[in-house]
């Protein structure tokens, strides 16, 4: 098993873009039924940003059961999604490794 975390910050103004994009994302991600995936997407807080004018910050988890078979890597918008990020974020934000301590699901 493979986890790895895409986490990244916007500005306020660009919440709704990115939001609307996850939709698409998921959508596509639902139509093409990969197997052997986990894969969640959060914004952390509202939204509104924060009293220094910061915006949201947005998380997304992918648990793979095979580390050498990513099937995100073949659907159209997780590719475009992967791209958007660095316009939304600044900087280019690769997914970094994550382990798991502890996880519950029923």
């Amino acid at each position: 098993m493979s986890v790895q975390i895409v986490r990244f910050s916007t500005g306020t103004e660009q919440v709704p873009e990115v939001e609307e994009a996850i939709r698409k994302l998921f959508a596509a991600v639902e139509e093409a039924a990969p197997t052997g995936i986990d894969y969640t997407a959060v914004r952390v807080g509202d939204g509104a940003g924060d009293e220094t004018g910061e915006g949201a910050e947005f998380l997304l988890a992918l648990r793979l059961a095979d580390p050498d078979a990513n099937p995100l890597l073949g659907i159209r918008e997780a590719l475009d999604f992967r791209t958007a990020i660095a316009a939304w974020a600044g900087t280019p934000v690769a997914p970094r490794p994550a382990t798991v301590l502890g996880r519950y699901s029923r």
